[in-house]
C-alpha cells in the first residue's frame, strides 16, 4: 500500500480501495478518508502515518459500504478520534447487519452472505455530516453529497481535491466490474453531471488512481451506465407483450457481459444495480410492472401488461 502526496496537506494510500489522508494548515490536526476493508490495511496506514510523524485526528466514512469501513474499528480502537460519516450511512455502520440485509429483500441474511465483503464490524459515529462547509480551528473542508453507488455517499474537497470516494471509478476498475454496483440510477447520473462540471486541480476516486484529467475517466462512465441502462431498456422492448420476470431480466443482463457471479453475495450486487436501472425506466414510463401468476412482470412501456 503506497503513500502518495498529491499536494501539500493531501496524501492518499493507493491499494485496492483507497484511504485518503488531509492535513491541517498547521499541522495538528489530520483527517482519513475512509479505513479500508479490514483491519491490516487500517494498520498499515495509521503505522505509515506514526512514521512520518503525521496526526490522526478525525475519520471521515464517505459511504457505509464495508470495502469502505471495514478497517474503522481497528483505527477507533488504536487512536482517538473523531468519526464523521453522512446520514443513514452512519445507521448501517453502526449496524452493519443492514447491508447483507437490504441486499437480501430484507430478510436475515443466509450466514454466506455475512462475511467481510458485505458486513464491516460495527463503530461509533460522533458527527452526521450536511454538505457544505465544515471547520474545526484551522482545519477547514467542504462536504459534499454523491449519491447513486449508495444512498448518501459523500465526497470530501480539500486544497481543491476532490476525495470522490465511489461516485465514479477508474477505467480499469469500470471496466472489470461490468456492471458497476449503484441503488439509485436517476441519482447516479445527476452526481456524474455534477462531477463533470466540477472545476478542481484533480480528483480521487475510491477504487482507481488520483486524476488531474478526469473529464475522460468520467465520461467512460457516463458512458457505460448509458449502455447499461440501454441494453436493460432493450430487453423490455424485445419481450413484447410477454414481458419479462425481474429474475429473467437479471440473468440475461448477466449471460449479456458473461457474468458468473461467485456465491449469493456477489449475484445479489449485481440484481440491486440491474433493478436501480430499472426503476429509472419505470420512473420515466419507459417500463411498468404487474404482479401475474405470483410473480413481478416487467414490461416495455412500449407494451402493455
Amino acid at each position: 500500500m503506497e503513500f502518495i502526496e498529491i499536494k501539500d496537506g493531501c496524501y492518499y494510500f493507493k491499494s485496492a480501495v483507497n484511504i485518503g489522508y488531509i492535513l491541517s494548515g498547521d499541522r495538528s490536526m489530520g483527517m482519513l478518508i475512509d479505513a479500508g476493508l479490514e483491519a491490516s490495511a487500517a494498520k498499515k496506514a495509521l503505522k505509515t502515518l506514526q512514521e512520518e510523524r503525521l496526526p490522526v485526528t478525525h475519520l471521515f466514512i464517505t459511504h457505509a459500504h464495508a470495502d469502505h469501513f471495514g478497517g474503522a474499528q481497528y483505527v477507533q480502537k488504536n487512536v482517538d478520534v473523531h468519526t464523521i460519516a453522512p446520514a443513514l450511512e452512519e445507521a448501517i455502520m453502526r449496524y452493519p447487519t443492514l447491508e447483507p440485509m437490504y441486499l437480501f429483500h430484507g430478510n436475515v441474511p443466509l450466514k454466506e452472505m455475512r462475511n467481510k465483503f458485505l458486513e464491516a464490524p460495527p463503530i461509533s459515529i460522533d458527527e452526521i455530516c450536511e454538505p457544505g462547509i465544515w471547520k474545526k480551528d484551522s482545519f477547514e473542508v467542504t462536504f459534499m453529497a454523491f449519491p447513486g453507488h449508495s444512498y448518501n455517499q459523500f465526497g470530501v474537497l480539500y486544497k481543491n481535491i476532490l476525495y470522490a470516494a465511489d461516485s465514479f471509478l477508474g477505467k480499469e476498475v469500470l471496466e472489470k466490474h461490468k456492471i458497476p454496483f449503484i441503488v439509485d440510477s436517476a441519482s447516479n447520473f445527476s452526481t456524474l453531471q455534477d462531477l463533470l462540471k466540477a472545476e478542481v486541480s484533480g480528483m480521487l476516486p475510491g477504487h482507481g488512481s488520483f486524476l488531474e484529467r478526469y473529464e475522460d475517466t468520467i465520461k467512460a462512465n457516463i458512458e457505460v451506465h448509458q449502455r447499461v441502462l440501454s441494453q436493460v431498456n432493450n430487453f423490455l422492448i424485445a419481450s413484447g407483450d410477454r414481458g419479462l420476470s425481474l429474475e429473467d431480466l437479471i440473468s440475461k443482463m448477466l449471460l449479456k457481459h458473461e457474468i458468473e457471479p461467485a456465491n449469493l453475495g456477489s449475484y445479489s450486487l449485481f440484481r440491486t444495480a440491474v433493478t436501480s436501472y430499472l426503476i429509472q425506466l419505470i420512473e420515466e414510463r419507459k417500463a411498468v410492472y404487474t404482479i401475474k401468476e405470483g410473480r413481478p412482470m416487467v414490461f416495455s412501456g412500449q407494451s402493455s401488461a
